[in-house]
Order: structure tokens, then C-alpha cells, then sequence
């Protein structure tokens, strides 16, 4: 074997070896990412009230797709009492087939004020694990890609090997160049 073949067997085993190292890494960030939502979602959950509010204007939906088929949801302005007595309105997204002077469920901090839903334990979970495999596979790419540029070398180096030997086979030989 010549040595462009050793480096190249060794990217090979140190890639896959990295690859499996890369697993329990991935795991720990998403496993990091997971707990972190999760205390937030719990944090919003103890924070934030869940409020129905009144539709006092049209759902705009807009038209997605080829097809044109519409959203399930909407932008609206809705009306909810604060804790405070306050009435309050605000534009929030709600579902398309809310209609005017029906109540959506809304979510509200302490003071009142619209805050976006806290994310679900669900979503915390799916998030984490999309976090671990893109972590992975950003490392799997990178890998690869690695292994690619260290093949395409030792394929040029071996060409270069090749070229050398041929013509001094010739030479040797006393053949004429062509």
C-alpha cells in the first residue's frame, strides 16, 4: 500500500470513529435543549393565564399552496378582560372559522398582556431530539465531506503515480514518448 491508500484507510476508520463518538455529544445537546425548554414551558405555564377572548373583527387567512386551499388559522383582533378590569383588544392568530363575537382561547401574563401559548411538553421533546439529530448530522456531513476531499487527494496522488511510473517504464524500455 502506498501511503496516499494508509491516509486514506485511516480517514475512513478516524470518520467512523467520530461518527460514533458524535452520538453521545449529539445526545447531550439535545438532552441540554430538551431540559431547557421544558423548565421554560413549565415557567410560562405557572406564569401565563389562559384567557377567552371575544373576536370583535374578521379573521384575515391568506391562501397558501398551488391548490389555494386556506390556512387553519387567522390573524384577529380580539377583546379579553385584564385581571386588572381593564378591557384590552389586540390582533392575535386564531382559528379561520372563528367567526365575529365568538370566544378563542388567548393567553395572558399577570399584567394582562397577550403573550404567545407556552410550549408543550410535546413540543419540548420534538425539539430536543431535532436538536440531537442535527447536531449529528451536521457532524455526519462534515465527516463526509472530509472523507471526500481526503478520497479526491489520494486519487490525484495516485494518478501523479501512475503518470511517473508510466514514463519511466518508458524511458526504462526505451520506448518513444507518444
Amino acid at each position: 500500500m502506498r501511503l496516499p491508500d494508509r491516509i486514506e484507510r485511516t480517514a475512513f476508520v478516524v470518520g467512523f470513529a467520530v461518527l460514533l463518538l458524535l452520538i453521545p455529544v449529539a445526545a447531550t445537546i439535545g438532552s441540554v435543549t430538551y431540559s431547557d425548554l421544558s423548565s421554560r414551558s413549565q415557567q410560562q405555564r405557572a406564569e401565563y393565564v389562559r384567557v377567552d377572548a371575544r373576536v370583535i373583527d374578521t379573521v384575515q387567512s391568506a391562501p397558501t399552496g398551488s391548490d389555494r386551499t386556506l390556512l387553519t388559522t387567522g390573524i384577529a383582533t380580539v377583546q379579553w378582560s385584564a385581571s386588572d378590569g381593564s378591557v384590552r383588544s389586540a390582533s392575535t392568530e386564531v382559528s379561520s372559522d372563528v367567526q365575529i363575537g365568538e370566544t378563542t382561547p388567548i393567553w395572558c401574563d399577570a399584567n394582562g398582556t397577550l403573550v404567545h401559548a407556552p410550549l408543550s411538553a410535546v413540543g419540548a421533546v420534538i425539539n430536543g431530539a431535532s436538536t440531537a439529530m442535527f447536531v449529528w448530522v451536521l457532524g455526519a456531513v462534515f465527516v463526509g465531506f472530509s472523507i471526500y476531499l481526503t478520497t479526491v487527494a489520494g486519487d490525484r496522488s495516485r494518478m501523479r503515480h501512475w503518470d511517473t511510473d508510466w514514463e519511466d517504464f518508458l524511458q526504462a524500455r526505451n520506448h518513444p514518448s507518444r
